[in-house]
């Protein structure tokens, strides 16, 4: 009777706690979609922001500066890495090329701003520029959503013996997004 109450207990506790583990990999996920959602906002708008030149594959001209399509590439790689998050969004590799994608284009946007600030010519204009930092404010608190939400699901992962259960599941601990400004 002893063993059958104790069976019970480590089952009904092991139900329990896969079902937290999976609850907090899906809250995760849930939070990724918000930040992938203004990742994604950001992305549009850089590349619909960019001179038609550059846009247009057709009158793309051999006079197109360099600066604007590696900017158009930067917002290229920074879409594609956000498209291989999404099949799994706590994944360490996507993330960190996520990650990588983000830093480029903003470090990018950067030498926009300051070639602006040299000649007034360049597309890369004052209006633009807030509209970018305000774009780019807005995406940090989700950022920071989605981190702390990670942590939380690794903290579970790691404590014992939930790690137990964890690695019989093949639940790994999650990657975070990086919150610094790569601009600051």
């Amino acid at each position: 009777m002893t063993a059958l109450i104790i069976a019970a207990l480590v089952f009904f506790w092991a139900v329990g706690a896969y079902n937290r583990l999976v609850r907090l990999r899906a809250a995760c996920a849930q939070q990724f979609a918000v930040v992938d959602a203004q990742f994604v906002r950001l992305w549009a708008w850089v590349q619909g922001s960019l001179p038609a030149s550059v846009r247009d594959e057709e009158s793309a001209t051999d006079k197109t500066p360099t600066s604007l399509t590696e900017v158009w590439t930067a917002c290229e790689a920074f879409a594609e890495s956000l498209a291989q998050v999404r099949a799994n969004p706590m994944a360490l590799a996507p993330i960190q090329r996520v990650n990588i994608a983000r830093v480029q284009l903003f470090k990018l946007l950067r030498q926009e701003k300051d070639f602006y600030a040299a000649d007034e010519t360049s597309w890369f204009s004052a209006p633009l520029q807030k509209k970018f930092e305000r774009l780019k404010t807005q995406a940090w608190p989700m950022i920071v959503a989605y981190n702390q939400s990670v942590q939380t699901y690794n903290d579970a992962v790691s404590e014992w013996p939930a790690r137990w259960l964890a690695r019989q599941f093949r639940f790994e601990a999650a990657a975070k997004l990086d919150s610094a400004d790569p601009l600051a």
